[in-house]
């Protein structure tokens, strides 16, 4: 393992944004890990673990520490059965490039997360979850170096603090452990999720299929697992510009989805009736459920909480044509903050969310909270 110096961070991230590391270095196995962290410590450095790049962002000043980027590789079928199947994904490998690897052998439960960018790791770091999907659904056991012990750990799903684009990683545990593979159990029986709005209204499910089609839907028989990844693909593509050469650099939504108490959205929906008027606040009611993940309206309603979305309250704030220098909103999907400019600073982002985040809490009494993690401010 080699331990570089000045490594500029922007080409290894999404957003495309980001100063240098003050110490750079590629892992790949627990060996490369220790060796890391000693010299880390040895110099009092600060360190931070890079996976794919996605959701983050990274100071125009860099990282003045040690920057730990994690290549290793590797798809394994640890076990297998009629109904199931069991795999071990090395953290560096692609995420997109798993989930067709599942999709092409006919495997259900990570067919609606794709086209999300970033390595694998990420996806248990931020329980990733989209149109009614979600990873820790399919999680088993996630493989980790602790750096406070130097020994390798296999967490069970239930020790790692699972939630709402949250777990132990990146909240209690945040910098303790470098993860190297995670453990997914996916389904061999088809189990397609079409509780997404705009999947539901791609696809009619049926248990018992009907001769004729039926309006509203493409038909009643079950989509396959190709046909539900290549909706997905179109339907993320018009929301989300996915971060290649060609495209924005973004590091997906920029802002989380906010879960209310029953009473915190009341709250909302009057000084929406106030500030914008009974049509929009009912617009709201029919909205609140529909970018949850499976049977969240009768899981929020049991909790007590809703989940509202927040690209509704930005819009409705007159907030999709904002930009800020080469920063932008994103008008198809205002969760996103893109690079316009393809130059544009990390100030220019994060000022921009900021007064995304200032106009939303003026009008609508929301604080809306930050998604990717800031990185050397």
């Amino acid at each position: 393992m080699q331990i570089q110096e000045n490594v500029l961070l922007a080409p290894y991230t999404t957003f495309k944004i980001g100063g240098p590391a003050r110490y750079f270095c590629v892992v790949s196995d627990q060996f490369d890990a220790l060796q890391a962290y000693e010299f880390a410590d040895k110099n009092k450095l600060k360190t931070f673990v890079l996976g794919g790049g996605s959701n983050i962002l990274i100071s125009d000043n860099g990282f003045d520490g040690l920057v730990l980027k994690v290549e290793n590789r590797g798809v394994e079928i640890l076990s297998e059965d009629a109904n199931q199947v069991t795999l071990k994904v090395a953290s560096g490998e692609n995420w997109d490039e798993v989930v067709r690897f599942a999709v092409n052998n006919n495997w259900w439960g990570i067919e609606n997360l794709s086209h999300i960018p970033g390595s694998t790791g990420a996806i248990a770091v931020q329980n990733v979850g989209a149109y009614g999907q979600e990873a820790k659904n399919v999680i088993e056991s996630v493989v980790v170096f602790n750096k406070e012990t130097h020994e390798i750990q296999n967490l069970k799903a239930s020790e790692c603090g699972f939630s709402y684009r949250s777990s132990i990683f990146n909240t209690q545990a945040k910098g303790q452990y470098i993860i190297f593979y995670i453990h997914f159990k996916l389904s061999k029986v088809p189990k397609p999720n079409l509780s997404y709005r705009d999947l539901k209204n791609r696809f009619f499910f049926a248990e018992d299929p009907h001769p004729n089609p039926l309006p509203g839907g493409e038909g009643t028989k079950i989509p396959s697992l190709a046909e539900i990844r290549s909706a997905v693909i179109e339907i993320r593509d018009q929301k989300f510009p996915f971060p290649t050469e060609a495209k924005k650099g973004n590091a997906g939504s920029f802002f989380k989805n906010p879960v209310l108490s029953k009473s915190g959205y009341e709250k909302l929906r009057q000084a929406i009736v106030k500030n914008f008027g009974n049509d929009k606040a009912s617009e709201l009611d029919k909205k609140k459920f529909s970018d949850s993940t499976n049977l969240t309206a009768v899981k929020f309603v049991l909790n007590d909480s809703v989940k509202v979305p927040a690209a509704f309250l930005i819009d409705l704030s007159g907030l999709k044509n904002l930009s800020n220098g080469g920063a932008a909103i994103n008008q198809n999907q205002p969760l996103v903050i893109i690079n316009q400019s393809g130059t544009a600073t990390s100030a220019e982002v994060l000022g921009l969310a900021s007064q995304v985040k200032n106009a939303v809490l003026s009008k609508t009494g929301i604080s809306l909270n930050f998604e990717p993690e800031l990185i050397g401010f």
